[in-house]
């Protein structure tokens, strides 16, 4: 009888250990699957009537989908080298900006800082918001684009102090700030923390332990499980809508303001001008949607955070920096295309935004002067 019993309960631990490995090859072989998918899926943006008449559309978003990522001390990530068609990025992860043919090594630099709407999402290197403003400019000044895809804006300052220690000498700085900063309101985001601060801390989970979990059972069969679980969860709940209260609100939104105190600081230190830009977006204004389409969820945040921005601007100890600030989220009140998600914009829209940029650099320094 025990020995039956005990025949039954092996038979049971090894029916139960063959599921578990077959659950966890199903989840591996689905989860790389879904990544080959992803990669294989273009991006349908370039067939939006924006790129009517421009051929480097579906290339540039196809180039776009190869970009490789690394990690980076103190910014988080930076991309690393790559030269296309439409997109050339240097070795410092510094994308190329076009500058106009009357400029010297004498023009006064501009140096952009912002996220990927800086960085130039949706157009070639020719025509992001940094080599609109130098065509613009004439030679008066010369540009350098140090955005990049979901920077915040202390991610910003942080990048240009970096570059600011190997010698960079800006004139001007212009950080472009707002979509990415709202993100901070999300719950499980804290002031001050970024966009992939999540996933970075959840791949780092235990590596600080002295331990070889190459052959261990977790390697194999649990984490590719929990792996499998998280994405389905970020999948299903990347729509949700969040209860966000008044205090916390202000809270994460005097982020943003305190990122562009330091940023302003800094550039000043050095002798530059500071010029702080509230993006536009596709929730605020009364931009063209119609060929579009978004969901209430998907641009919600941006309605929460960009009004308590606008309230702490005027409050007594953001007063100095209210002058420096250049509202910009009504630029796209039109009937044209402008939009080619929640926040990217085509080249007709950062031609708008590198106009409404120059001509407030060339006031406010007048003015100063």
């Amino acid at each position: 009888m025990i020995k039956k019993l005990f025949k039954l309960i092996a038979i049971n631990i090894v029916v139960f250990i063959g599921l578990l490995i077959t659950v966890n090859l199903l989840v591996i072989l689905i989860f790389q699957g879904h990544k080959i998918i992803n990669k294989e899926i273009a991006d349908t943006r370039g067939n939006l009537p924006n790129y009517k008449n421009i051929d480097w559309a579906h290339k540039h978003f196809k180039e776009f989908k190869e970009l490789p990522t690394e990690y980076r001390s103190y910014i988080g990530w930076r991309r690393l080298s790559y030269k296309g068609e439409t997109i050339n990025i240097n070795e410092q992860g510094i994308r190329n900006t076009s500058q106009s043919p009357l400029a010297t090594e004498k023009s006064p630099l501009v140096v952009f800082l912002g996220g990927s709407t800086m960085w130039g999402t949706g157009v070639n290197d020719a025509n992001t918001i940094p080599s609109l403003f130098a065509k613009v400019a004439q030679g008066r000044y010369r540009a350098m684009n140090l955005g990049e895809a979901a920077y915040n804006a202390f991610q910003g300052y942080v990048f240009l102090k970096l570059q600011i220690i190997n010698g960079l000498n800006p004139y001007v700085v212009v950080s472009y700030d707002g979509v990415n900063d709202a993100q901070v309101l999300m719950p499980d985001r804290r002031p001050f923390s970024h966009n992939r601060e999540n996933q970075i801390r959840k791949a780092m989970e235990g590596k600080d332990r002295i331990k070889d979990e190459t052959l261990s059972f977790n390697h194999f069969l649990l984490n590719p499980l929990k792996s499998f679980i998280a994405k389905c969860k970020v999948y299903y709940t990347k729509n949700h809508t969040y209860k966000i209260s008044q205090n916390n609100a202000e809270q994460k939104a005097k982020v943003l303001l305190d990122s562009w105190l330091c940023a302003k600081e800094l550039a000043e230190t050095h002798g530059a001008y500071f010029v702080a830009v509230l993006q536009p977006n596709a929730a605020i204004g009364k931009p063209y949607l119609k060929h579009l389409k978004l969901s209430e969820k998907e641009i919600s945040i941006y309605k929460l955070f960009y009004p308590v921005v606008l309230e702490l601007l005027k409050t007594p100890k953001y007063q100095e920096l209210h002058r420096h600030v250049l509202v910009l989220t009504d630029v796209f009140d039109s009937e044209e295309n402008i939009y080619v998600d929640a926040v990217h914009v085509s080249p007709k829209g950062n031609k708008i935004i590198a106009e409404k940029i120059y001509n407030h650099i060339n006031n406010s320094i007048h003015r100063v002067k």
